[in-house]
C-alpha cells in the first residue's frame, strides 16, 4: 500500500467553525491553495453547536490551529471570544477570519473585501460618487455598507422589511463614517425614484437562492439599462433578481467572486502570502468547476 503522508505530526490547521458546516466549499478551496502552494496545512470543517461556542474557541487557541473561519450563526456572536477585533470587524459587527499570533486571538471581515474586489474585477469600476440601493439590512447588508461608504459612495438607499434594522445599521455608517445612508421600506413612494437615480442595486439577502429559486426581492419592473446589478447569492449562477435584471439590459455579477475573494484574503492573513494575479485566475476557474459540481 501507498503511505499517505499529507498528515504528519509537523502538520499546521486551519478550521472552519459554524452549524451547519457540510455545505461548505472553504476545505477544498483553503486546501488547494495550499498544495498548490506547497504549505504543510491541513483545512478542516467543525460543526459547532451553540452552548459549546466558547469552549471550541477556547481549544482552537490552545491546540496547534495557525487560525479559522467562522461561518453562520457566529459571525457575530465569536467576537466576545475573541482578544482583539480589527476596528472595521467592529463597524461591520462580524467576524469571519480569526488569526492566532503569539497566542492571541485577532478577528478580521474578509466578506466586505471579498466583495469589493470581486465587483470592481467584474465591473472595472468602484463606488466613489455612486448611488447605490441595498437591499437588506442584516449582517452581510452591515458589512458592505461599512466598506461602501468608506470607498466614498455618494449615497446608500437602504431598503429591508423591518425598518428598524435598517435605522440601526444606518446610525452605524452615518455615525462612524459618513452620512450616506438613506432607509426605506418597500412600500414608500420615494423608494422608486431613489432606486431610478442609482447606479448600483445589490441584494445582500437569501432571497432567490436555491431550493427557492422562483423568489426575489425587487420587481422586475424597477430595473433600467443603467443598472450594475449584484446578488450575494451563487447558487444558482444566476438567481431570477439577476434574470429579471439582465432582460433590462443590466450588468449583473452573482456573489461566486465574493465568495472566492474573501477566501484568499482570510488565507492571505493567515499565511502571509500574496497571490499573483495569474495564479488567482488559476484558482479561480478551477474554483467555479468546483462550485459548479456541487
Amino acid at each position: 500500500m501507498n503511505i499517505d503522508v499529507r498528515v504528519t505530526g509537523k502538520t499546521k490547521l486551519l478550521g472552519l467553525i459554524g452549524d451547519p458546516v457540510e455545505h461548505s466549499i472553504s476545505p477544498e478551496l483553503h486546501n488547494s491553495l495550499s498544495s498548490l502552494l506547497g504549505l504543510d496545512l491541513i483545512y478542516i470543517p467543525l460543526k459547532v453547536e451553540k452552548q459549546n461556542l466558547d469552549v471550541v474557541v477556547k481549544a482552537l487557541k490552545s491546540l496547534d490551529f495557525v487560525g479559522f473561519n467562522v461561518t453562520i450563526p457566529y459571525k457575530r456572536d465569536i467576537m466576545k471570544f475573541i482578544d482583539d477585533n480589527t476596528i472595521e470587524a467592529i463597524l461591520m459587527g462580524a467576524v469571519n477570519t480569526v488569526k492566532k499570533i503569539d497566542g492571541r486571538l485577532y478577528g478580521y471581515n474578509t466578506d466586505a473585501e471579498g466583495f469589493l474586489r470581486s465587483f470592481k474585477e467584474e465591473t472595472q469600476t468602484g463606488f466613489k460618487g455612486k448611488k447605490v440601493v441595498l437591499i437588506g439590512a442584516g449582517g452581510v447588508a452591515r458589512s458592505m455598507a461599512v466598506k461602501i461608504a468608506s470607498e466614498g459612495v455618494d449615497q446608500i438607499n437602504l431598503v429591508n422589511r423591518t425598518k428598524e434594522k435598517s435605522i440601526e445599521l444606518a446610525e452605524v455608517v452615518n455615525e462612524n463614517i459618513k452620512e450616506v445612508v438613506q432607509v426605506y421600506s418597500f412600500e414608500d413612494k420615494t423608494f422608486k425614484m431613489a432606486f431610478d437615480e442609482s447606479d448600483i442595486i445589490i441584494n445582500t439577502t437569501s432571497v432567490g437562492m436555491a431550493p427557492d429559486i422562483k423568489q426575489t426581492p425587487i420587481k422586475a419592473s424597477f430595473f433600467n439599462k443603467n443598472h450594475i446589478v449584484y446578488d450575494v447569492v451563487y447558487n444558482p449562477t444566476e438567481t431570477k433578481f439577476l434574470s429579471d435584471a439582465k432582460k433590462k439590459g443590466c450588468k449583473t455579477i452573482n456573489g461566486m467572486g465574493m465568495l472566492f475573494y474573501q477566501g484568499i484574503n482570510a488565507y492571505e492573513i493567515w499565511t502571509g502570502v500574496k497571490f499573483s494575479e495569474n495564479d488567482i485566475k488559476e484558482i479561480y476557474n478551477s474554483f467555479k468547476q468546483i462550485l459548479n459540481d456541487k
